[in-house]
């Protein structure tokens, strides 16, 4: 149990931290104040639950755990107070929760360095993934808006794709008694080649796929073929990024 309310946790501290930090791609003065009120609504609640997951094994006043806070009371203050121009107020608070919650993951990963950043690589996939689909929708609201940060978005997908899937393939390589025929290592020789292939099939190879041709409607301006398919990608990296973190929780392995 405790290491599903791991997965758990990380996973709804993955999207906090993934969407926030992606919030600075588009200009609020070209989508308006609503735009960033969605983002923050995402990023308060994923937060909050985290906290909830949290709070199963830890307390309301360690490090943590006051981290989760100072990084919601942001979210609120930008969700409440934030115009269509942004202003400094908004970026310190920005700079602010994406501190948090950057502390936050370290509490998390007990600041042990590999495993610091394997788990930044995650976040930021899976945020510039989730932040590009929850920005296609803004088009019905916003139709003039440039198409500039959806591609900038899968510009950063692009690039942590050709960090993670080496950074995977070295580890997979290295953990390679989990694959061999009869093992008892992990949860056996089948289940672990099913892990394995699930991740790289879905979280990297269709993820990869699937974002080029994003990229090419985006280009179109088919912004709404574009966020049909960004649908697609979102429940790809989910499945991949799960399935990554249950693998490392459960057993040791960065894939």
């Amino acid at each position: 149990m405790g290491s599903l309310m791991n997965i758990a946790e990380f996973f709804l501290l993955s999207l906090a931290l993934g969407l926030g930090f992606f919030s600075f791609l588009a200009n609020s003065s070209e989508t308006g104040a609503g735009f960033l009120r969605v983002l923050m609504g995402l990023c308060g609640g994923s937060a909050l639950l985290a906290l909830i997951f949290h709070m199963t094994y830890g307390s309301i006043g360690d490090p943590q755990s006051l981290s989760y806070i100072v990084s919601l009371i942001c979210f609120v203050l930008i969700y409440q107070f934030h115009e269509d121009k942004k202003s400094l107020f908004m970026w310190f608070l920005f700079v602010i929760h994406n501190c948090s919650l950057l502390t936050t993951l370290a509490f998390f990963q007990n600041f042990h360095g590999v495993h610091y950043l394997y788990s930044l690589s995650s976040v930021f996939l899976l945020g510039s993934v989730t932040y590009a689909m929850v920005m296609g929708h803004w088009y019905l609201v916003t139709p003039k808006l440039s198409e500039k940060p959806l591609k900038i978005a899968l510009y950063f997908t692009w690039a942590l794709l050709l960090v993670k899937i080496p950074w995977s393939s070295i580890e997979a390589i290295e953990a390679n008694k989990m694959f061999e025929l009869g093992t008892r290592l992990g949860g056996g020789y089948a289940f672990n080649w099913m892990m394995l292939l699930m991740r790289s099939s879905f979280g990297y190879l269709a993820l990869g796929a699937m974002s080029y041709f994003a990229y090419r409607l985006v280009a179109m301006r088919s912004i709404q073929s574009a966020t049909g398919m960004l649908y697609a990608m979102t429940f790809l990296i989910f499945v991949g990024e799960l399935i990554s973190t249950y693998m490392f929780f459960q057993y040791g392995v960065m894939i």
